[in-house]
């Protein structure tokens, strides 16, 4: 459980980091699908716009402001899903914080899935891929946001908590 305000300001930058870097992870892997399949390449990628863009973001081929838009929302939503991951799951052992954050991956997928897609209008899109599928790609995706938020404190040397809730400088910490 977070303590301080510093622990709060260090688990907010560690899970901005993990998110975007797993919501990167996910955009190359939906693509590198896409084009395996022969499929519209950008799809997953505009898809996070069509709140802004409706049909333009869905249609098939490169469009800027629709691919632009995607990429940043599908970021956002990514870095804010990894936020809230980190500010639950502060100060636990390395072993909690590698089976919750691949578990994380279903929470992710219920919430995207069942919440915000029909709040933003997107129901549609729960049918774009098989169930088997769709959850993969979460608990990839949180795979991925565990990896880079567990590899965070050796990279950046940030204040992280380890455990017990006592702050301490991850260099010292090794």
């Amino acid at each position: 459980m977070i303590k301080s305000a510093t622990e709060v300001r260090a688990s907010v930058r560690r899970g901005m980091f993990a998110g975007l870097a797993a919501g990167l992870f996910l955009t190359i892997m939906m693509t590198v699908m896409s084009a395996a399949g022969g499929k519209d390449l950008w799809y997953g990628i505009k898809g996070a716009a069509a709140p802004f863009f409706g049909d333009r973001a869905m249609r098939p081929g490169f469009d800027l402001p629709p691919v632009a838009l995607g990429l940043i929302a599908h970021l956002v939503i990514s870095a804010g899903w990894a936020v809230l991951f980190a500010l639950l799951f502060c100060g636990t052992s390395r072993l909690v914080t590698i089976v919750t954050g691949i578990l994380w991956g279903f929470v992710v997928w219920i919430g995207m899935y069942y919440a915000v897609l029909p709040v933003v209008g997107l129901s549609s899109m729960q049918h774009d891929a098989s169930l088997g599928r769709a959850i993969a790609f979460h608990v990839l995706f949180s795979g991925a946001m565990t990896a880079a938020y567990l590899v965070y404190p050796r990279l950046f040397g940030d204040q992280v908590n380890r455990g017990g809730g006592h702050l301490h400088r991850a260099a010292n910490a090794i």
